[in-house]
């Protein structure tokens, strides 16, 4: 074996041999060979195909099989690549194919008894060297697909695979023979066809990168020039403003920030020109301040028209950004390049450099974002802005076209659409806090997350028997060597979470010492949390909490929201605070909150997806019972052959599980695949006591398995499932063990987040609605309003309504009760989120 250098230092190639005459890929690789062993280098894989070709193919470097063949681009991902691109009328036979590196990335070193570590810097600047040289040699490429991260730097310089897949570059090819001149050749990078091995999703984008060649090869490639009107003087600024108002074309808008304010808007209604209305930049403001303040009139009367059509990517920063920084509001936003994407594919990336490589032949540009501070040119800035809305209104034609061709255009304009100006307004209003109560939740609780750490270092001293021990609780690693080398205890690997510590909790050979460090975990891990995430959380200048909800947050069960903190810095996920945070949260004064809970929805949409009869019947009895009969009592009574009144009505008695709580636990997970290990997790369950109940679930209703087979064998078939309600899942990437659970998952738990979330826009368009009520939660099956104790009759006879509409599943039309509560006055006569008090006898209000 030929030695390799061992320096992140290059060799500098030698001068080319212009004598050796390349009419072969023969020729080629004799000439290869003999310059990379000259430089000490390993040479185990040449190049293949034809060296006339007008297309070359770089991979990253040889593997396994290429080696032993001697050839490129042929072991399973090369079988990929050549599938993907017969789609495109290309075949193996016409092309050039070559690595970058010459010799595969794992072999041994002389003096190393392991794979060697990643390719110095050195090397691969040497291999570099000599791929140019390669490429200089081919007569008539015209178009080089840089296949991966090291070929995507080797030929352009840029880096990060991920932003500059799917981007055309051209770069300057030279020849050393003189009657090849310097010539521009096109590079198409995208993935290395390997990783989608390990990433199956990004199969589907490296397929749409490759078709570009086709567009490349008949000259259809365009990426046509964009005006950027930037720097424009205070009456052009307001020339254009009210030009865009009075055309009543679409109109596209994008906004940046710099230090927390709003440097400049891009607005434009053309997809090859657009204005950016600079505000300040770092250290200055643009306009005078009259002049400011009537752009910002302007700007304001152009966006609250309802009768303009607007365009954005993520409208809901841009306009909750506009509404809460700077008063100025957004009455909706037309289309949502973002949210149109989410609904015609779910599991894609979204961000609008993706979408620029999907829809445009525009190369990726979003770094101008950052770079024109390393530069200190602001411009850079402004024509980053302008080239953001040109492409963005160009993205939502063709995602529009895609959105009627799907037949999902309806759904978009009547859900997606209808509910995001309903979240910003939720995140722009946000919740009062109580500051007082705020600032003493941060004191107790910072003592007793001081006080637990203590306890979990005292029971670790004595279950290593070691006084000197010093642990910190929050480093997996010190746990590790704790838990696996010291104490020598047994789990599913060597992870440290909590799932792992309660299998480690329930392996006999833990003893109590053990079990005793590892409550006392679960208690510090509780109380760190709360404290660092919701006592220490940040507000907002007028004392309120807010959040960002999100509607494409959920990836397994696109149609839930999420939540997390607002774009600026501050608040917190507001869907999951614990009941001892809730007391925070108050209502406005003179006001009160409402609240209703969708009652088993998920567990309800399964029984008639699935077609469990004895399901349909129980949740139906417990529907028009008045609340006298409880669904889950009745599964606990089939589960474990009980009388239906010997099942406890509470979920926890003297310090243990009742059969209704298992029971429960069982129907909220089991539906999905769930193993018994994973609901002995989450259930908080012994692990035999948790298989018992899995075997005993699955004996009682194998319609079950029925259901999650046929589900899968149509989402095979047609690569598509569509919810009752109508939003589509698509089956982007090969069928995995892995995918099974989001199938499964995908039609109860979309429309019960669809369902949930369109009763906020449904109540607030009814024009009954109170014009200062108005929804400030989401909590994934519930919602909480906010409205003057006279309109209460009102405010929940119209969410009663449109909770408890029916959802037809399988033709039938399926209702789920929604449970309501009505926050009562404390001692000092404040409504809080705590107080919540549950009512009986709500009256749904008419439908008009």
């Amino acid at each position: 074996m030929t030695n390799m250098p061992d320096t992140d230092d290059p060799i500098i190639p030698t001068t080319v041999d212009k004598g050796m005459a390349i009419s072969s890929v023969g020729d080629m690789n004799r000439m290869l060979a003999k310059k990379i062993t000259s430089m000490h280098m390993l040479y185990a894989c040449g190049s293949g195909g034809s060296v006339n070709a007008e297309i070359a193919f770089v991979g990253e470097a040889p593997g396994e099989r290429e080696v032993q063949v001697k050839a490129p681009l042929i072991g399973n991902s090369g079988k990929l690549l050549w599938e993907c691109l017969r789609a495109e009328g290309i075949t193996r036979g016409e092309c050039y194919s070559t690595n970058l590196v010459k010799r595969p990335l794992e072999i041994l070193h002389k003096s190393m008894k392991k794979p060697r570590a990643p390719i110095a810097k050195g090397e691969l600047e040497n291999w570099k060297h000599i791929l140019l040289d390669e490429l200089r040699r081919l007569p008539n490429v015209k178009y080089i697909v840089a296949l991966g991260a090291s070929v995507l730097y080797a030929l352009t310089g840029n880096t990060h695979i991920d932003r500059w897949r799917g981007s055309v570059i051209p770069i300057q090819l030279g020849s050393p023979d003189s009657a090849l001149k310097l010539r521009t050749v096109q590079v198409l990078c995208t993935y290395n066809p390997a990783h989608t091995f390990s990433a199956p999703l990004t199969e589907i984008t490296l397929r749409m990168d490759l078709s570009k060649l086709h567009k490349l090869r008949n000259g259809t490639f365009s990426t046509p020039p964009i005006t950027h009107l930037i720097n424009p003087s205070y009456l052009d600024a307001l020339d254009y403003i009210r030009m865009l108002q009075m055309d009543r074309k679409p109109v596209c808008y994008d906004i940046e920030t710099i230090n927390g304010e709003t440097a400049c808007i891009g607005l434009t209604n053309k997809t090859n020109e657009g204005m950016c209305i600079p505000f300040r930049s770092s250290a200055e403001h643009f306009y005078t301040r009259p002049q400011e303040i009537n752009l910002r009139l302007a700007l304001n009367a152009l966006l609250m028209d309802k009768g303009m059509r607007f365009v954005a990517q993520n409208h809901t920063f841009d306009s909750t950004w506009l509404g809460f920084k700077d008063r100025i509001m957004v009455h909706g936003c037309w289309l949502d390049t973002m949210l149109a994407h989410h609904l015609l594919y779910p599991q894609l990336p979204h961000n609008l450099g993706y979408l620029v490589s999907q829809y445009t032949d525009y190369p990726f540009h979003k770094d101008d974002a950052s770079d024109w501070r390393d530069m200190n040119d602001i411009d850079m800035l402004w024509r980053y802005n302008v080239k953001d809305v040109a492409c963005t209104l160009l993205i939502a034609e063709k995602i529009l076209d895609e959105l009627r061709e799907a037949k999902l255009d309806r759904f978009y304009f009547s859900h997606v659409a209808q509910l995001q100006p309903k979240l910003v307004r939720m995140t722009i209003g946000g919740v009062r806090a109580d500051t007082r109560l705020k600032q003493q939740f941060t004191d107790e609780f910072g003592a007793a997350v001081t006080l637990a750490r203590g306890v979990v270092e005292s029971t670790a001293r004595i279950a290593a028997g070691d006084d000197t021990l010093s642990i910190n609780p929050n480093s997996p690693k010190q746990l590790g060597t704790l838990f696996f080398h010291t104490l020598k205890l047994v789990g599913r690997g060597t992870s440290t979470d909590a799932e792992n510590r309660s299998r480690i909790r329930d392996n006999p050979r833990t003893n109590q010492d053990a079990r005793d460090l590892l409550d006392a975990l679960d208690d510090y891990a509780k109380k760190a949390k709360f404290f660092s995430t919701y006592a220490n959380s940040r507000l907002d200048y007028d004392g309120r909490f807010r959040c960002e909800y999100k509607q494409t947050g959920v990836q397994s069960a696109p149609g839930r929201l999420s939540s997390s903190g607002t774009m600026w810095g501050n608040g917190l996920n507001l869907q999951n605070i614990p009941p001892r945070g809730r007391p925070m949260f108050i209502a406005d004064e003179g006001y009160v909150f409402s609240y209703f809970d969708m009652a088993q929805i998920e567990a309800r949409y399964v029984a008639w997806l699935a077609n469990i009869v004895s399901w349909k019947h129980q949740f139906e009895l417990a529907r028009t019972s008045g609340g006298t009969y409880d669904a889950h009592r009745a599964l606990a009574s089939e589960l474990f052959g009980i009388p239906y009144d010997d099942v406890p009505v509470e979920d926890f008695i003297e310090g243990h599980y009742t059969k209704r709580y298992i029971a429960k636990r069982c129907r909220h997970g089991l539906n999905y695949r769930m193993e018994a290990a994973r609901l002995a997790t989450t259930a908080g369950l012994p692990l035999l006591e948790a298989s018992k109940a899995y075997a005993l679930y699955h004996k009682l209703l194998p319609e079950l398995r029925v259901w999650w087979n046929a589900t899968i064998q149509a989402a095979t078939r047609d690569r598509v499932l569509y919810s009752p309600l109508g939003r589509r899942w698509v089956l982007l990437e090969r069928l995995q063990e892995d995918t099974l659970d989001s199938i499964i998952a995908f039609k109860p738990q979309s429309t019960a987040g669809d369902h949930v979330a369109r009763v906020i826009y449904q109540c607030e368009n009814d024009p009954r609605w109170p014009v200062d009520a108005r929804f400030v939660l989401n909590i994934h099956d519930a919602d909480i309003a906010m409205h003057r104790p006279e309109d209460g009759e009102v405010v929940r006879g119209l969410m009663k309504l449109y909770a408890e509409q029916s959802v037809f599943i399988n033709d039938e039309p399926v209702i789920c009760p929604a449970d309501f509560a009505l926050s009562i006055p404390d001692e000092q006569g404040v409504h809080r989120w705590s107080t919540l008090k549950k009512l009986k006898g709500v009256e749904a209000l008419k439908p008009l």
